[in-house]
């Protein structure tokens, strides 16, 4: 059996190739973080949204739906750096889905910050708005790391397609379930109960991907199941801040609605990114 590496290896350590993808990543993490701040911050706080042009649709509807694709694909993308973060030389199939997961995360805050500053130019600040320049700040260092990452990135890119042109399709390497059971496993060995629990929890997903309930199998159920889940979660959270609904019957509407939005705006995600950023592979390989 192989060796498996227990220390993450130095940037300098590195091949060149991997080092820009990683560093295209890493700059779309900060845009990311910077992204979250301001639609977090001028939508969630209640004394900040009112100040805020975007407040209303369309803009906060490309928001939502950027805020439920954005932080996934985020994740997705961590895990797939970090799997590999032992090797000085990442897999070529693992740095072109680095890339997508970047790419598919910027184009997001992208269509976000441009529907932001189509607001500010169509309906301007309201009177008084004394966090104008604040909202305007975080706006602009949105816009200044979303270019940074997005140059960042077509660098990283553009080499890397030069590189992988008589490459294997991602299509038939590992998914994002066996990039998460991996990085379960790579868990610091030092901390031994740690390190168990994580190895058991990966044993526990490859088993279940296997199995006929595995999200390979159905994965169009698995994402409609997930995000239903989250919009009674949503409606919820609803209720917890905005109070319980007048009537039982209104309650119900309103959580049909909300999982109803969720469970569609999934649907077209996967339709659009799903098989982009080889979520899920073939049965026949499971």
């Amino acid at each position: 059996m192989k060796k498996r590496h227990t220390r993450s290896v130095r940037r300098n350590q590195r091949d060149h190739g991997t080092r820009t993808v990683l560093d295209a990543a890493n700059a779309t993490f900060v845009a990311v973080i910077c992204f979250g701040l301001l639609v977090g911050i001028s939508t969630q706080v209640q004394n900040v949204r009112p100040q805020a042009p975007w407040e209303v649709d369309p803009y906060d509807a490309v928001a939502s739906f950027a805020m439920m694709l954005v932080p996934i694909v985020a994740v997705l993308t961590w895990v797939r750096c970090v799997r590999w973060r032992h090797e000085a030389v990442y897999p070529s199939f693992a740095l072109v889905e680095i890339i997508r997961g970047c790419v598919v995360s910027l184009v997001a805050i992208a269509a976000t910050d441009a529907a932001y500053q189509v607001a500010v130019l169509h309906r301007g600040f309201p009177r008084p708005a004394p966090l104008r320049p604040e909202l305007l700040g975080s706006l602009g260092l949105s816009v200044v790391t979303l270019v940074v990452a997005s140059v960042m990135s077509m660098t990283a890119g553009t080499s890397q397609r030069r590189a992988q042109r008589n490459e294997v399709a991602p299509s038939d390497e590992p998914d994002a379930v066996d990039d998460v059971a991996e990085l379960l496993r790579t868990a610091p060995p030092q901390l031994a109960q740690l390190h168990g629990l994580c190895v058991r929890i990966a044993d526990l997903l490859v088993a279940w991907a296997g199995s006929s309930a595995s999200p390979r199998r159905h994965p169009w159920l698995f994402v409609a199941t997930v995000s239903c889940a989250a919009g009674v979660a949503a409606a919820a959270s609803e209720f917890f801040h905005e109070g319980l609904p007048p009537s039982v019957g209104v309650g119900i509407l309103v959580v049909a609605l909300f999982g109803a939005i969720v469970v569609i705006s999934a649907l077209l995600a996967y339709s659009l990114v799903g098989r982009y950023l080889h979520l899920v592979r073939s049965p026949r390989r499971a």
